[in-house]
């Protein structure tokens, strides 16, 4: 599973500038995360929002969020599509009210095939933990340099949940300008830097937290299952 800046362009454009406000607006990315800080940055968003915005936020250009932003964004694309609101302090996960949806199930149980796609065949290979069904999404982006972007210095992350056959954390990696070295073949991008560093916070984090690994069987049949749901839920869209 790989990235296609081109094919993001085309749906994007189908869609129109509105709609991609609009959902992005639903996902929180457009204003302050609701956190119980008052040091919270504003977004950066185009101004005036051209076509060509349109095109570049499409594929993670030309829109600067926050990295808390971004993890609840992930989660509620993973968890069933209802929001989460970040918060800093501890709660009782029985005493927390429904989020609003913002997707359907339907399109958030894609969503997680895909990003388990990313791990597991595609650029993300190196966050695989083993045992632990992690998918998610790599990022590389350009630093804003004057007017335009530098081409040596760049933001190279991870986003990504773990299981995802029934997700319960997201984890957010960030590394800021990071050099290519002969460890990652010349390479400074999100699935050669920050990749590997979630599979070793999946790694350690797993056990305190109470997710029992997987064998490599019933891993296996957890990927089989997201498939066989696709085909169901395919044959189901078909029949409508």
């Amino acid at each position: 599973m790989y990235s296609s800046n081109i094919g993001t362009v085309h749906m994007a454009m189908v869609a129109g500038t509105p709609v991609q406000q609009a959902f992005l607006k639903r996902l929180g990315l457009l204003q302050p995360a609701s956190i119980e800080l008052p040091e919270v940055g504003q977004p950066l968003i185009p101004s005036p929002w051209r076509e060509i915005n349109t095109m570049t936020i499409s594929f993670g250009h030309g829109l600067a969020v926050s990295p808390v932003q971004l993890t609840a964004a992930m989660s509620a694309m993973v968890n069933g599509g209802t929001e989460v609101r970040p918060t800093l302090l501890k709660r009782d996960p029985e005493r927390v009210a429904p989020g609003t949806r913002l997707i359907s199930e339907t399109t958030s149980a894609t969503v997680r095939r895909l990003m388990r796609l990313v791990v597991s065949q595609g650029t993300a290979r190196k966050a695989n933990a083993e045992g632990y069904v992690v998918g998610g999404k790599t990022g590389t982006a350009e630093k804003l340099a004057g007017r335009g972007y530098s081409r040596n210095s760049r933001i190279a992350s991870f986003v990504g949940a773990f299981p995802m056959s029934a997700p319960r954390y997201v984890a957010f990696v960030m590394v800021d300008e990071p050099k290519p070295t002969k460890e990652t073949h010349g390479y400074a991008t999100g699935g050669w830097v920050a990749a590997p560093v979630m599979r070793g916070i999946v790694e350690r984090m797993a056990p305190l937290v109470g997710v029992m690994p997987q064998d490599d069987g019933e891993a296996m049949i957890a990927d089989l299952l997201m498939e066989v749901n696709k085909s169901v839920e395919g044959r189901q869209l078909a029949s409508n």
